[in-house]
């Protein structure tokens, strides 16, 4: 059998299996008898595929066997699964004791790590006001937006 040769041809066969399934419409049926009726390759994969399909429906079905997968347990990978949901639980058990005793803890100067340093920026109040400059910046902001996307 031959491939389509075209788009027409394409089309024809898909209007074909529409046929064959009993979804094709009136004039989708009438364009394909028409487009039949001039090419001989289509006509042929028309003619072929519904022997095919009347064969095929013709057969009874067949019923097979169930098909059932086990998968094993071993005891070892449930003691892994196990052990690993300790370690995970244990570790957010002491992660809230170590929190939450650390927060009761008086905080002192000497206990104070510095953790990031900006420039020449000693205290809290210059790193807040570093941070203010940075929000009072004027930004340009679109005042004229069209009600409809375009």
């Amino acid at each position: 059998m031959m491939e389509p040769l075209g788009q027409l041809c394409a089309r024809a066969r898909f209007w074909a299996s529409l046929r064959l399934d009993g979804e094709l419409s009136e004039l989708e049926g009438a364009l394909l008898d028409a487009h039949t009726a001039r090419c001989a390759d289509c006509a042929e994969f028309l003619a072929s595929s519904g022997a095919a399909t009347s064969l095929l429906r013709a057969e009874p079905l067949v019923s097979h066997a169930p098909i059932r997968v086990t998968v094993p347990r071993s005891p070892q990978r449930v003691l892994v699964g196990a052990a690993a949901a300790a370690v995970v639980v244990g570790a957010a058990v002491l992660g809230g004791l170590v929190d939450n005793s650390s927060s009761h803890s008086p905080k002192t100067e000497a206990s104070r790590a510095n953790v990031a340093s900006v420039g020449s920026v000693e205290t809290a109040d210059e790193l807040r006001r570093l941070r203010r400059v940075g929000l009072l910046i004027p930004r340009w902001l679109p005042r004229d937006l069209p009600s409809e996307p375009s």
